[in-house]
This record gives C-alpha cells, sequence and structure tokens, in this order.
C-alpha cells in the first residue's frame, strides 16, 4: 500500500444494505469515513458476509459510478482492485 487515499472535491455516496437491516446512502467524503462507517454498519447489526445485500459497501460519484468497494474488513479498494485505505483497528 502506498498510502494514497480517495479525496475528492464533490461528496461521494457509500451504500450499505443487509437482510433484516435500514438501507442506507451515506455521503462521505472520502474512503477513510467509508471504511469506518462500513465497519460501524456491520459491527452494530454484527452482520457476517453472507448476510450483507449486492453492492453493500461500494462508493459512488456523483454521476453514479462506483469509484470503490469496502471487503468485509473494511478495506476499500479502488475499481482496478487496487487497496486504497487499510482497515482501521477500532
Amino acid at each position: 500500500m502506498d498510502g494514497t487515499q480517495l479525496t475528492q472535491q464533490e461528496t461521494w455516496v457509500l451504500y450499505l444494505a443487509a437482510e433484516g437491516c435500514p438501507t442506507l446512502r451515506i455521503p462521505v467524503p472520502h474512503s477513510e469515513a467509508a471504511s469506518l462507517l462500513f465497519a460501524k454498519y456491520r459491527d452494530c447489526y454484527g452482520l457476517g458476509a453472507s448476510d450483507m445485500e449486492p453492492n453493500c459497501g461500494k462508493v459512488y460519484d456523483s454521476t453514479g459510478a462506483v469509484i470503490a468497494r469496502i471487503s468485509y474488513n473494511g478495506r476499500v479498494w479502488n475499481e482496478h482492485d487496487e487497496l486504497m485505505h487499510e482497515a482501521s483497528n477500532g
């Protein structure tokens, strides 16, 4: 990992959805915030990876294009599957 972060001038949207949980679209300013919010959602509802709906953890730009995805462990990956942000511990 080279320490590169997803950063931008516009607000992105993190999509969160899992069976039996609220579906959320949360504006996020950067990859670290997206990772932290994903982890809080996962932990708050005690979700396993198989509980999450398709597209849960994807980050969209203002055009609706997927610009990143968050894996179950909270790591953020860009559209080329390059690690953009390591998950925080805590």
